[in-house]
């Protein structure tokens, strides 16, 4: 699996990608009568790939029988109340989001057209004026000069960052929760510690996941540039898409992007400071995973089965989901106060950071959100050495908050 994965992400998320930018495949064929009792729309609805329009007066009567008898997917009644239009959708089903889009942006389209040449307006004038396009280009000021930017390379890289860290911290901290457990489970513990301390066990087990973990994020990583470049090229030779599509789509996701060409996405990305990223990252890919590994490892020795984990886990998990779901506020001011200290605190600084970081940052803050880091690291550690060397030969029984309290300052 460790030299599977990296294929299946790839192609997961080149499949999700074509499926995004192609909609209309997962859609069929869809005939809509337009009953149009107004006159004005009759022929002016374009059809699409995954609609075709038909027009046709009905009675009172028929839409029900057609929807009954007939192949028609829905029917359109167009009518109008004094000043302004009614438009009514009656289907079998309830429609998809992608299929009413689609109606009323034919609709708005149609009444677009016909008042631009109720007041004289050409619209193909307008049309040009609508093709106005500005881009605005930035530069940061650093030691060295004024460097240029690029809002999208700079979100794309900190939300990379940021979301590996936060699904290593869960996947390798799981497993060290469960290693415990199943050592506990099996009485297996009970033969290692009359040989080492409780604590070197907790430590040894941490350890050695992070290593294993760290050993198999390489792999990953090398695996995946290799085979990305192909498998985009690919996708993008059976999408045959524009660039400003992809910004439409990266937007409508609420992320907002410019739309750079590729010679100036790669030429911003040269202007980052690799080195100083990358070493930040793995630095806190391994103090989180130290963080939140040592609380991990404390949940497993209090239990006896998985299923009593979900008590203990909800306080330790809910500060990662808490700083993920915080990433695009972070991203959106990244030097606010609430960015600042939220990358200072040890419980949200690894994901927080790395969203932080391609922004460009002060050193100062850096160094002291290293230093809670390692001060987070050796508290979580400390707190959890406490619980695991009693929780470790506890059995029968699943502890309450009040007795893990308890444990902190037992001294035997």
């Amino acid at each position: 699996m460790t030299l599977l994965s990296p294929l299946l992400i790839v192609l997961f998320y080149g499949i999700i990608f074509y499926l995004s930018f192609n909609k209309d495949l997962a859609e069929d064929k869809k005939i809509i009568l337009v009953n149009d009792e107004t006159g004005i729309f009759n022929n002016t609805l374009e059809d699409t790939k995954t609609i075709n329009f038909q027009y046709k007066t009905l009675s009172k009567d028929e839409p029900k029988l057609l929807l009954d008898e007939t192949g028609t997917y829905g029917i359109l009644t167009i009518s109008k109340k004094e000043e302004s239009y009614s438009y009514d959708l009656l289907a079998n089903e309830q429609p998809g989001i992608n299929t009413l889009t689609t109606i009323e942006s034919q609709l708005e389209k149609s009444l677009k057209n016909q008042q631009l040449r109720a007041k004289g307006i050409d619209n193909k004038i307008l049309s040009e004026i609508d093709q106005i396009d500005v881009n605005l280009n930035t530069r940061k000021n650093t030691a060295d000069g004024f460097e240029k930017g690029n809002s999208g390379a700079t979100t794309m890289i900190g939300f990379l960052g940021a979301f590996l860290i936060y699904f290593f911290i869960f996947l390798y901290g799981v497993q060290v929760m469960k290693g415990v457990i199943e050592e506990k489970t099996n009485r297996i513990v009970e033969v290692i510690i009359s040989s080492v301390k409780p604590f070197q066990l907790m430590m040894g087990k941490i350890m050695g996941i992070a290593m294993v973990g760290f050993t198999q994020f390489v792999i990953w990583v090398a695996l995946v540039t290799l085979l990305s470049g192909p498998v985009t090229m690919l996708v993008k030779d059976l999408m045959h898409i524009e660039p400003s599509v992809v910004t439409e789509q990266i937007n409508t996701a609420g992320v907002q992007t410019p739309a750079p060409s590729s010679g100036e996405f790669l030429d911003a990305l040269g202007n980052f400071n690799f080195p100083l990223i990358l070493g930040l990252f793995v630095f806190y890919f391994i103090g989180g995973y130290l963080f939140y590994g040592a609380l991990f490892a404390a949940v497993g020795s209090a239990v006896d089965n998985e299923t009593d984990t979900q008590q203990f886990m909800m306080p330790i998990t809910l500060p990662l989901i808490f700083s993920i779901a915080l990433a695009q506020t972070v991203i959106n001011s990244p030097n606010s106060s609430l960015s600042v200290w939220l990358s200072m605190i040890p419980f949200s600084s690894p994901v927080i950071m790395m969203v932080r970081l391609p922004f460009g940052i002060p050193t100062y803050q850096i160094i002291a959100s290293m230093v809670c880091m390692i001060l987070g690291f050796l508290s979580t550690v400390w707190f959890a050495g406490r619980i695991y060397r009693i929780g470790i030969l506890t059995y029968g029984k699943k502890p309450t908050y009040k007795e893990l309290f308890k444990w902190l300052f037992r001294k035997n």
